[in-house]
């Protein structure tokens, strides 16, 4: 089974559960969308999955976790539950993120950022520039300019 398919019939069984024809969702998205969605033709991004269960005055994540649960033959409870508990071990569960702390640096950048921070700090220790180039695994020359690099805001 396919979770497309377990959202399809997710999608419908809430629909119909709650009296709502596939017309009067209309106004969220049209009605070939969602004939679609529900005859698992056509998969959702996240934007359409809102959209819907806004249409359906549910959560996302409920949405979501009933689909997961019918594809994975777990309850929704089971489902929630490890849910909840990755987000603690995360220690994210009482956090709001902000739109700026999902905010992505360029992986080269990031890479960037962590190797000059290692010549900073093996120069701090007294390193040469020859030990730290082998300690760090890196060309001289490339160690040399980092090694002189003054650091960016």
């Amino acid at each position: 089974m396919s979770l497309r398919t377990s959202f399809a019939a997710v999608l419908q069984m809430l629909r119909q559960r709650k009296g709502i024809p596939q017309h009067s969702m209309v106004a969220r998205l049209d009605q070939t969308t969602i004939s679609k969605v529900e005859s698992g033709r056509h998969s959702v991004t996240l934007d359409i999955s809102q959209k819907l269960a806004a249409a359906l005055d549910l959560e996302l994540t409920v949405l979501v976790a009933l689909a997961v649960s019918r594809d994975t033959h777990r309850t929704p409870r089971e489902i929630l539950l490890a849910s909840l508990a990755q987000v603690e071990a995360l220690d994210l569960s009482d956090a709001i993120l902000s739109p700026e702390s999902g905010s992505k640096v360029p992986l080269n950048v990031l890479s960037a950022r962590e190797k000059w921070q290692a010549v900073q700090a093996l120069r701090e220790k007294g390193v040469t520039q020859a030990g730290a180039a082998k300690q760090l695994g890196m060309p001289e020359s490339t160690l040399r300019r980092l090694w002189h690099q003054a650091p960016k805001e």
